[in-house]
């Protein structure tokens, strides 16, 4: 998926505050997200409930966003510098 960090460069992808996601929604976009990183943490085992504040953390601080593509229909989280890197 291509994102940008300004919608208006590209309209198919939007990025969505934080404020406008749904406690139930933002729960199934996080526990996707973790999913999909993996489960290799290195030397120490990080556990769910961590993990989840950590990428609560993420959210908050602008680090990670939630993005939707309308062409798609889905939204995920991506973290703020795959954004620029893709762009």
């Amino acid at each position: 998926m291509k994102t940008t960090e300004n919608p208006k460069e590209n309209p198919q992808v939007l990025i969505i505050p934080l404020e406008k996601i749904s406690e139930e929604a933002l729960e199934g976009l996080i526990n996707e997200f973790i999913l999909r990183e993996g489960t290799d943490y290195g030397q120490v085992e990080v556990s769910l409930e961590k993990k989840h504040e950590q990428i609560i953390k993420q959210l908050k601080s602008g680090r990670t966003l939630v993005v939707f593509d309308p062409v798609e229909e889905s939204a995920s989280l991506v973290r703020k510098e795959m954004i620029k890197k893709t762009s």
